[in-house]
C-alpha cells in the first residue's frame, strides 16, 4: 500500500511573533516544528505499514527549504521517502493554490490512502484536507479518531462531528485527516534520528507539475491578500470582590454592578 502523507512546518508555539513595520508581514524567531496534528497522521501511516506488508510511506510539504527539517523528523519516526515542494518565488498563503500543489504531487506520486493532520497551527483554515480530496476526486473525513483496515481496499474510521462521533466505511483511495486523540506519536529513536541525518529528500519545483505553470501558483494568482495584522484588544483588569463573608461579597458585587458597570 502507497500511503502519502501531507505534513507541514510551522513556528514553534513558544517563538517570538513581531509584525515588521509594513503590519502584512511577519518577522518569526528561528524555532520550527512540525505541525502538531500532522504528527498524529505520521504516526498512523507508521503503524498501518507495521499491518501491512510492502507498505510504502511518502511525506511531503510545500515550503521553504528549511522545511527539510520536518521531514526529516518524519524520516526519523519512520516514514520512507521525503520530498520538498519548493515555494521559493511561489510563496502564497493561499490555501487553494498549495491544495492545487499537493494534489498534483498526489497525482504524480500515486497512493492508495492519504493523510493530512486535520489543521495546522499557525492559520487555523482546516480545509487543506478537504481541498486536496476534492481537487483529486476522492473521499475525504476529517477529524479521524480511529482507524481501522478492513481490507486494502476499504477502512473504516470514526470521526468527530459537532455534539458527537460518527463510524463510517470507505473505499480507498481516499484522504483523512487525523485529530488529536487517535494515537499517541511516538519519540524517534537515536537510529531513526541517524537515517533521517542521512536520508535524500528530492526537492521538486511544483511549476514543473503538469497543468501547474508558474504563473498559476504564485503570489499573482492568489486570491488572499493580507491587509494588516492587528494585535487583540488587552483585557480588562481582573478585579476582586472584597468581603468576608459569601453575603458581603454579593453586596459588593452588586453595588459594583450598579456603580461602576453601570449594568444594573
Amino acid at each position: 500500500m502507497n500511503i502519502l502523507v501531507c505534513i507541514k512546518q510551522v513556528a514553534d508555539t513558544e517563538a517570538r511573533i513581531l509584525f515588521k513595520s509594513d503590519k502584512k508581514s511577519l518577522e518569526i524567531e528561528n524555532k520550527y516544528n512540525m505541525n502538531f496534528f500532522d504528527e498524529f497522521a505520521v504516526e498512523e501511516a507508521i503503524r498501518i505499514k507495521s499491518k501491512i506488508k510492502d507498505s510504502q510511506i511518502t511525506v511531503c510539504t510545500y515550503g521553504v527549504k528549511k522545511a527539510v527539517e520536518a521531514l526529516r523528523t518524519a524520516i526519523a519516526m519512520g516514514a520512507d521517502r521525503a520530498f520538498l515542494l519548493d515555494n521559493t518565488g511561489l510563496d502564497s498563503d493561499d490555501p487553494l493554490i498549495t491544495s492545487k500543489i499537493l494534489a498534483n504531487f498526489a497525482k504524480q506520486e500515486g497512493f492508495d490512502l492519504m493523510f493530512c493532520g486535520r489543521q495546522a497551527i499557525d492559520d487555523e483554515n482546516a480545509n487543506i484536507g478537504a481541498m486536496i480530496a476534492e481537487l483529486l476526486g476522492i473521499p475525504h473525513v476529517s477529524a479521524v479518531l480511529k482507524f481501522d483496515i478492513i481490507d486494502e481496499k476499504k477502512v473504516r474510521v470514526e470521526s468527530e462531528i459537532e455534539g458527537g462521533k460518527e463510524t463510517l466505511e470507505v473505499q480507498l483511495p481516499a484522504l483523512f485527516t487525523t485529530q488529536k486523540g487517535i494515537n499517541e506519536p511516538r519519540v524517534p529513536l537515536i537510529t531513526g534520528v541517524m537515517k533521517a541525518m542521512k536520508a535524500s529528500i528530492t526537492v521538486v519545483d511544483p511549476s514543473t507539475f503538469e497543468g501547474l505553470s508558474k504563473e498559476l501558483i504564485d503570489m499573482t494568482a492568489s486570491k488572499i491578500s493580507i491587509l494588516t495584522y492587528e494585535t487583540p484588544k488587552g483585557r480588562p483588569a481582573v478585579k476582586i470582590v472584597d468581603g468576608e463573608t459569601p453575603g458581603e461579597k454579593v453586596k459588593s458585587l452588586i453595588n459594583i454592578l450598579k456603580e461602576e458597570a453601570k449594568v444594573l
